[in-house]
């Protein structure tokens, strides 16, 4: 009994083998050439935040960003388009002397022309004070949509 299972123990991981896609290192999100895209995109978005580029950030965004704002945090002004990230981001990162960004991806969903990254992160930076600098700290869940336009992907909203 032994010697006829051991053929039917390897067919069945061979079938099993067969049907699994390969996920991307780190991560439980599947191996596609979509998805790495997406994933470059919040690697260039982390990037972007942690050198304080707001030129790059900007060049990531989609021309017709809009972000309603988060009810729920008190640091949300409300509702953001591309004219005004344009005119604060620059703003808001004259006073920052150092930022951290960690991300954990926990999901990408691709439909067609749209998707949407959802993530952990974690937000340490420094700000100039008087005596100084002095540190914050966020961490929440997040979602940043995108959009394909003219083959690339540019994030929609969730900056």
């Amino acid at each position: 009994m032994r010697i006829a299972a051991a053929p039917l123990i390897a067919l069945v991981m061979l079938l099993g083998a067969a049907c699994s896609h390969n996920n991307i290192p780190g991560t439980q999100i599947r191996d596609a050439p979509e998805n790495r895209a997406i994933l470059d995109v919040l690697a260039a978005y982390k990037a972007a935040m942690e050198a304080r580029d707001s030129d790059a950030l900007l060049a990531l965004a989609a021309p017709n960003y809009f972000d309603r704002g988060d009810p729920n945090r008190t640091s949300t002004t409300g509702p953001l388009d591309y004219g005004t990230l344009r005119r604060d981001l620059p703003d808001d990162f004259k006073d920052v002397k150092s930022v951290h960004l960690d991300i954990t991806v926990k999901d990408v969903q691709v439909d067609g022309d749209k998707a949407h990254v959802d993530y952990y992160a974690v937000l340490r930076y420094a700000v100039a004070v008087v005596s100084g600098e002095k540190w914050f700290s966020e961490a929440d869940d997040a979602r940043m949509r995108l959009v394909k336009l003219n083959g690339k992907w540019k994030i929609a909203s969730g900056l």
